[in-house]
């Protein structure tokens, strides 16, 4: 156990250092350009519907610089920003203080698989595109422990299916058989840490698992991680990103996977 404990250890050390080197530049780098757009625009216009009414309590879980979690700041929510990183920590304070939303903002230096928080503490927690790096079920149980009955998770996940497809298309069919033979397959994309991927089935049967009943599926970047080069004019590829995205068949070919949760 000392020497599983140690490894954990050592792997959050190095998210923290990768993660503070690359603090300032973060949002430009990964959240700005077409690909980024789209997948945004889905994951917001989801969850639009899910914090109608009075201000909600919300956990952004590995949160980094708040660009999830601000904007809901702005329209009243009361927000917690987690991340392992404090200089990513030092940009979201940064971004809710230009906001003007810092009285709606707390973070906290932590990790994800184990929450410094009591109880059914949140009505909201989201975790977008970091869940890779932690114990699935261990991290799930943990979310489900502080949300409150009947509180929402949204969670982002990198896809498998994708990077099995796109070897395939490349014609490279060993290296497609090697990830779809790989129990779990980890990638680097745009130089972050290795991160896991999932398939559609692997992180529905960890959130039931974990005791969430599953409420919206959907997939992230159906077209775009495929083209050799994106249009210039790309309002027809934005539109009809978002309308896969609504279809549960083109789930397993996305890039990322979105899962809107409620704890049972």
């Amino acid at each position: 156990m000392e020497g599983s404990s140690g490894t954990m250890s050592a792997k959050l050390d190095e998210l923290m250092k990768h993660y503070d080197l690359i603090a300032g530049e973060y949002d430009e780098r990964y959240h700005s350009g077409i690909e980024a757009k789209i997948r945004n625009q889905i994951i917001f216009s989801t969850l639009e519907s899910m914090f109608l009414g009075k201000p909600k309590r919300i956990l952004d879980v590995a949160g980094g610089t708040g660009f999830y979690s601000i904007p809901f700041a702005k329209r009243g929510h009361m927000v917690v920003i987690l991340d392992i990183s404090p200089r990513m920590l030092n940009k979201a304070i940064e971004n809710a203080r230009k906001n003007d939303v810092l009285q709606r903002v707390n973070i906290v230096q932590g990790s994800m698989d184990q929450l410094c928080f009591h109880d059914g503490c949140f009505d909201a927690i989201l975790c977008h595109l970091a869940f890779g790096y932690a114990e699935p079920l261990k991290t799930l149980r943990e979310f489900v422990r502080v949300l409150v009955k009947g509180g929402i998770l949204s969670l982002t996940v990198a896809n498998k299916g994708f990077h099995i497809i796109r070897e395939a298309l490349r014609a490279d069919f060993s290296e497609a058989q090697r990830i779809l033979q790989t129990e779990i397959f980890l990638q680097s994309p745009a130089g972050i840490p290795l991160i896991r991927t999932f398939t559609k089935e692997e992180i529905v049967s960890f959130c039931v698992a974990a005791g969430f009943k599953v409420l919206v599926i959907k997939g992230v970047r159906i077209i775009s991680d495929y083209l050799p080069e994106l249009p210039k004019d790309t309002e027809i590829l934005e539109s009809l990103e978002m309308r896969l995205s609504e279809l549960l068949d083109c789930v397993p070919l996305s890039r990322h996977i979105h899962v809107v949760c409620k704890k049972n």
